[in-house]
């Protein structure tokens, strides 16, 4: 019999990892305020699959979440720029949707 067989290893646990991959998808919606969360989680799952893979696993996960949190910060951050570059550009969507996007009219 193959030592392996004897040995009672349970399943690995991939829970944080799976909190780090809804944080990415959900850092899509809610931008910087989801993504910093899932970047930090992120990075504490693949450190302690680093550590003890046996125990964790969800390493693709991990990385999954990572990427999209990495993205969706990145692109709030651009979008966050732009506006404060182009303050008009508020204005162009205010017309397009009917709401004062701006805090003060000039």
């Amino acid at each position: 019999m193959l030592a392996s067989a004897l040995v009672n290893v349970p399943n690995p646990r991939v829970s944080l990892s799976m909190v780090a991959l809804v944080c990415g998808l959900l850092s899509f919606f809610f931008g910087l305020l989801i993504a910093v969360p899932g970047i930090i989680i992120g990075h504490m799952a693949r450190s302690q699959i680093k550590e003890n893979p046996y125990r964790f696993g969800g390493a693709r996960l991990a990385l999954a979440g990572l990427f999209m949190s990495y993205l969706a910060g990145t692109l709030s951050l651009m979008t966050l720029a732009y506006v404060v570059i182009y303050p008009e550009s508020l204005q162009v969507v205010a017309d397009l949707t009917g709401y004062s996007l701006l805090l003060s009219e000039r």
